[in-house]
């Protein structure tokens, strides 16, 4: 299957229509989809209706957006796409058959761009479930990893990234609360790229996690990713962000390639409190090596915050108490309050904490990660310091196998949650953006056939550094020549 950007220019000169590039991807889906369970609401029937209907209207003149014709996927999380389905993972708003009333920012933006859903991909109950990390729901059973389907995917965006790494579609949208882009990413061998906080507008929703949650999407090249991030940038009214910088002129796109000159880049492979896996240690080291032969300076450095996730006691807070709120908003659609029998074990427990936090302990927490972003941030040029980018492993372990995450009490769950993680949450606090990209060489795969990423994060409204030193990655140690064991 071409990337995006190719299939799409293949469209635009008209070597093909939106019907048939519909019709190739659903007959991908259901080549691999069992196997893999990563599309858990197909809507095949609505994107031949949409694909017909774009064809109908280029034919008498109608204008071709950047993703004309273009299949793609959306998470089934707070994706606001009036008519489609709004289940979040929740067996009793799928009993209900719930659907969104109005289309947000995200799917207006995708559609006005022309591209066409086939499906909703699985996700975490309400972000929560057992794990937020994880793909695996009481209502859709687990998503498994196309490279070694004994092995999790991950999350959030588990399910848009194992349809991607498939090859169902090219681009399959994805949100960041925790890593929940790059954890799939790394775990994938896809590129996935976390905005800018206010790059990406979350309307009709004011903010996600006190700011700190944010869509964007997968794409299995850098291109895609750009072109992506493109179609996707913008803000609306009354958003309560806007990005630290502009998009540069000619949009990311126009990034891929550039020489992003010599950068001063750390490198920070492990954290005083965690046991990082040495095959991740060992990516970020080899990907050191790479940047270094480019001829950037590469050094081990790393902002003095990180060395505790003290942080995250505050930030769980937010994250629980917007999960209340959340469920809260959608009693109506039940009828009564929610209940334990209505959902997974983990967010039951999320949403009663949630509900005991004061306004005055969340305003508090609010205050205390506000520093800790400014003290972050501060490490980066645009903040005062002497970095322009930091490079880490994306994750702390290799995708562990299926059920890791959500199989267990309270403590050890945790425990495991916080093992993929130590390198993600801290950059959705501080709104910083971020990239996990795979490696084409031996230190880009595990011992268990798995992909393993490396995570670079730049200052805020930085992505074009992303983009061009993710580039200098897919240019000097390639990866598109693997192809995972579930491929369509």
């Amino acid at each position: 299957m071409n990337d995006a950007t190719a299939l799409a220019e293949r469209i635009r000169l008209g070597e093909l229509d939106a019907v048939t590039a519909v019709e190739a991807a659903i007959a991908r889906c259901e080549e691999v989809n069992p196997a893999i369970n990563a599309v858990v609401e197909p809507a095949f029937d609505a994107a031949r209706q949409r694909a017909a209907h774009l064809d109908a209207e280029r034919a008498a003149g109608g204008a071709v957006g950047p993703l004309f014709g273009l299949p793609i996927m959306m998470k089934d999380l707070f994706c606001h796409a009036a008519g489609e389905t709004a289940y979040h993972g929740n067996r009793r708003l799928a009993e209900l058959d719930h659907r969104y009333s109005q289309t947000g920012s995200i799917a207006r933006r995708l559609y006005g761009a022309g591209a066409i859903s086939i499906g909703r991909t699985q996700s975490p109950e309400f972000g929560s479930g057992q794990c937020p990390a994880a793909s695996e729901t009481a209502l859709y059973g687990p998503t498994r990893n196309p490279w070694n389907t004994d092995h999790s995917p991950l999350g959030s965006s588990g399910g848009s990234a194992a349809a991607v790494a498939a090859g169902i579609v090219s681009i399959a949208q994805g949100g960041d609360g925790g890593g929940s882009i790059r954890i799939p990413a790394s775990a994938n061998g896809l590129v996935g790229l976390k905005p800018s906080r206010g790059r990406v507008s979350a309307a009709p929703d004011g903010e996600m996690w006190a700011g700190g949650a944010i869509e964007g999407a997968l794409a299995a090249t850098v291109r895609d990713a750009a072109l992506a991030l493109d179609v996707l940038s913008g803000n609306d009214p009354g958003d309560p962000y806007v990005a630290a910088l502009p998009v540069p002129d000619g949009g990311l796109v126009g990034q891929v390639g550039l020489h992003p000159g010599q950068l001063r880049i750390g490198v920070c492979a492990t954290l005083p409190f965690a046991d990082i896996d040495p095959a991740c240690v060992g990516a970020a080291q080899a990907a050191a090596g790479l940047l270094d032969s480019l001829g950037h300076r590469v050094e081990t450095a790393c902002p003095e915050v990180m060395a505790s996730n003290d942080y995250m006691y505050d930030y769980i807070r937010v994250i629980r108490a917007s999960l209340t709120s959340a469920l809260r908003s959608l009693e109506p659609v039940l009828g009564r309050p929610w209940t334990a029998d209505d959902v997974e074990v983990g967010t039951w427990i999320n949403y009663q904490r949630g509900a005991k936090i004061s306004a005055a302990d969340f305003i508090a927490s609010r205050e205390r990660l506000h520093r800790f972003t400014r003290q972050l941030a501060s490490w980066w040029r645009s903040g005062g310091g002497e970095f322009d980018l930091l490079l880490t492993p994306t994750l702390g372990v290799t995708p562990p196998h299926v059920g890791h995450l959500v199989d267990g009490d309270e403590r050890t769950l945790t425990s495991r949650l916080a093992a993929v993680t130590p390198f993600l949450p801290q950059f959705n606090v501080s709104g910083q953006p971020a990239v996990s990209v795979p490696l084409g060489i031996v230190e880009g795969m595990s011992a268990d056939g798995l992909p393993i990423g490396v995570q670079l994060v730049a200052a805020p409204g930085r992505e074009d550094l992303l983009v061009q030193v993710a580039a200098q990655f897919e240019q000097t140690a390639p990866w598109s020549h693997r192809r995972p064991a579930v491929t369509a």
